[in-house]
């Protein structure tokens, strides 16, 4: 199981983005949540090429993605969840809710560290929010954090298994969260006990600075 994630997770992501994005946009199409202020076209090429040139460079610099990563160093006997210790289906539980709460940690100091505040304001300068809005990074914060990540796998040493779920599953709510949607108030008010909501995420993405630091 473990080598055909590893050799198949890139194209398994890239279907189930290309499946979520085709929907999304469809959605976004027929129930917008607001009227763009300017041409989709041209925010959506950006977007697009931006999150292409900063993969690029993920790739070229990381040589490996979380779920090869996971693998390789599963054959550390040491690390945290891999010593015989747990039961494996609490390590990969262990694992979703780790990786997951750090992925939430480095979003909070992006925010709270004025200095990668200067990266990641470029998240947040789009002029209109929509499903590409996910896709839009600072290749210096994605690098930042990918680093971070990879070393906390490393340090985890976690079931290669639980690492592709999170890959696979974790890019779909952030499309989902920053869509120009417009979802009825007793849909979303129940959505939102699970699921980061667009009218929920949006308040994250006002231009009043207390408003940021606030949904994330």
């Amino acid at each position: 199981m473990n080598g055909y994630l590893v050799r198949h997770q890139a194209s398994l992501w890239l279907g189930l983005f290309m499946l979520a994005s085709l929907v999304i946009a469809v959605a976004e199409r027929y129930a917008p949540r607001r009227k763009p202020t300017g041409p989709a076209a041209r925010r959506w090429s950006d977007n697009v090429a931006l999150a292409f040139l900063t993969q690029l460079m993920l790739l070229c610099i990381y040589r490996a993605g979380a779920v090869l990563f996971a693998f390789a160093a599963g054959s550390n006997p040491h690390g945290l969840l891999n010593n015989g210790v747990l039961p494996f289906g609490v390590s990969c539980v262990l694992t979703i809710a780790l990786l997951d709460l750090l992925r939430y940690g480095l979003h909070y100091l992006l925010h709270a560290v004025p200095m990668l505040w200067r990266v990641h304001r470029v998240h947040h300068s789009d002029r209109d929010m929509d499903l590409t809005t996910g896709l839009r990074s600072h290749p210096l914060e994605v690098l930042l954090t990918q680093g971070i990540y990879l070393g906390v796998i490393a340090l985890l040493t976690p079931p290669v298994i639980a690492v592709a779920i999170l890959e696979l599953v974790s890019f779909v709510p952030e499309l989902f969260a920053h869509a120009n949607l417009a979802i009825p108030d007793w849909i979303d008010r129940r959505l939102r006990r699970f699921l980061i909501t667009p009218d929920m995420h949006r308040v994250h993405h006002s231009e009043i600075f207390a408003e940021q630091n606030a949904n994330f």
